[in-house]
């Protein structure tokens, strides 16, 4: 049995639509959940068989972070990877150089979150507290992730573009068999 503690306006986008989010993370993952809701935050109890057990806690850390329950069940799927920044742990904590990371991996109207995305093709998430949520495959959640470091070192926009459709190039051209 997993424990898995979510915020309550988290649950609500599993319970969206009957819960039926909520009955493709069992289906999925062959497992129960039972919740326990109290006061802002929900208790889930995962069981079922320690693989399954897993990947729905994996689901459950992906939704927290902010990612749609559609994304998170993606994790079920081979090579798909979450992988977490702690914006918090990077800047000491710091709020404002958190804000600050935040904004500039967003960027101007959400312009540079979506570049990043579609550059990295991994999906991001940024949550209300202080963590940068990757998913995807290995490869395209490797590049965002540096894309995302790089940021947080202070490197300029243009440059961590151009670092991604670099990176694409040579994915595309090794998945052709092509070495660059």
């Amino acid at each position: 049995m997993r424990v898995f503690v979510l915020p309550t306006k988290r649950l609500e986008r599993l319970k969206k639509d009957s819960g039926r989010a909520l009955k493709d993370l069992e289906k999925k993952g062959g497992v129960k959940i039972a919740v326990k809701e109290e006061g802002d935050y929900a208790t889930l109890e995962i069981t079922g068989e320690s693989e399954g057990e897993w990947v729905a806690g994996q689901v459950l850390a992906a939704i927290d972070l902010g990612f749609q329950p559609k994304q998170a069940l993606k994790l079920f799927g081979e090579n798909i990877y979450l992988e977490t920044i702690d914006l918090g742990e990077a800047m000491h904590g710091k709020e404002n150089a958190v804000t600050r990371m935040k904004s500039r991996i967003i960027g101007s109207e959400g312009r540079i979150r979506k570049a990043l995305e579609e550059l990295s093709e991994a999906a991001i998430a940024i949550s209300d507290d202080s963590r940068v949520g990757l998913l995807g495959g290995f490869e395209e959640v490797k590049a965002a992730k540096e894309a995302v470091l790089r940021l947080l070192e202070g490197n300029q926009h243009g440059g961590v573009i151009t670092y991604l459709r670099n990176e694409k190039r040579k994915r595309e051209a090794q998945s052709l068999g092509i070495k660059l």
